[in-house]
């Protein structure tokens, strides 16, 4: 899957999921309990590889958004 970022403000985490989204790609959030207090992760996936995963992230980046790859 694809980290878009984690937010402490959900009005932060809802403009860049709507970013993304408004780009084709299908979005979750998920909220965490962290040192800092609590965050919003966005997230786009799952993905069936990591080719996939990439081309994702690269679409994300190129909308001025932090993009991770991760393998969970």
């Amino acid at each position: 899957m694809v980290q878009v970022g984690a937010y402490a403000d959900p009005a932060k985490a809802r403009e860049a999921r709507l970013k993304v989204e408004h780009a084709g790609m299908k979005t979750y959030t998920q909220e965490v309990q962290t040192k800092d207090g609590s965050r919003i992760r966005v997230r786009v996936g799952p993905f069936a590889g990591r080719a996939e995963a990439d081309k994702a992230a690269a679409k994300i980046k190129k909308l001025n958004l932090a993009a991770a790859v991760l393998s969970l």
